[in-house]
């Protein structure tokens, strides 16, 4: 028969194992927190630059209708790089609305990142057996079109070279090995089976990506005159003083 200590062990080791496990769930509502945490620093990174870029490439547009030459033939280009970046930007948003499906934001407005942590909406459409549905086709698709527009816009021009290798290298699709070595298909190794708000960080990511390349494009195009476009320098003043010391009492 077991002795009395045993016992009292089994349940020490029981409650050992309910307060590992207690931990393990909180250390898991924090790493979800940090991811929501993490989106929203790229959804307002997001926000900002497609601002920033928008200026800039109107500044370009000035630059291309006065000077011509050279400006007008990187005008053409930073446009065609606008047009592919919004058609990915804008595929990968429908991708968010996916992973959100279901979920509702509390009365801030804000994503209850401590309960995102189902892969369900992803898992169901992305993914049967060991392949692709063919949504997860699409999804592969549309980052292989994102990179042949980009590959088509930059061409073989040397000042944008490395930003066309960076978007290549960012979005290589090719399959990952893990510690073991074994081959994982590249939806499967970032997605498959994540919490859903690791998965909308990732997709924000994705987007914040495309926005850098479209800035660094528009840059180039730019030369030094884009320090000037994305100054503040270059915003209208609304109001105007007319010297710029007041004393008080004085008319302003």
């Amino acid at each position: 028969f077991p002795s009395h200590d045993t016992t009292r062990q089994k349940m020490i080791n029981l409650m050992y194992l309910v307060f590992i496990a207690m931990l393990a769930m909180n250390m898991s509502k924090e790493v979800l927190s940090a991811f929501g945490l993490m989106n929203e620093k790229f959804e307002a990174a997001n926000s900002s630059s497609k601002a920033t870029n928008e200026q800039m490439l109107l500044a370009l547009d000035a630059k291309a209708s006065e000077a011509k030459g050279q400006f007008a033939v990187a005008a053409v280009t930073a446009h065609k790089v606008e047009a592919a970046t919004k058609k990915f930007y804008d595929f990968v948003g429908t991708l968010k609305e996916e992973v959100l499906k279901g979920v509702e934001v509390d009365e801030n407005g804000k994503l209850p990142y401590e309960a995102m942590d189902k892969a369900d909406n992803l898992d169901h459409s992305w993914f049967t057996g060991d392949g692709y549905t063919a949504r997860g086709k699409e999804v592969i698709a549309a980052i292989e079109a994102y990179k042949a527009d980009m590959t088509a816009a930059l061409g073989n021009e040397k000042k944008y070279a490395a930003i066309l290798n960076e978007v290549t290298k960012k979005f290589d699709l090719t399959e990952v090995k893990d510690k073991e070595g074994v081959k994982i298909k590249y939806l499967d190794y970032h997605f498959k089976g994540f919490p859903a708000i690791a998965s909308l960080a990732k997709l924000s990511a994705w987007q914040n990506d495309a926005k850098k390349a479209e800035s660094d494009v528009i840059s180039a195009a730019l030369g030094k005159a884009a320090v000037q476009a994305a100054s503040y320098s270059n915003y209208q003043a609304i109001v105007a003083l007319d010297k710029n010391v007041y004393f008080q009492g004085e008319q302003v």
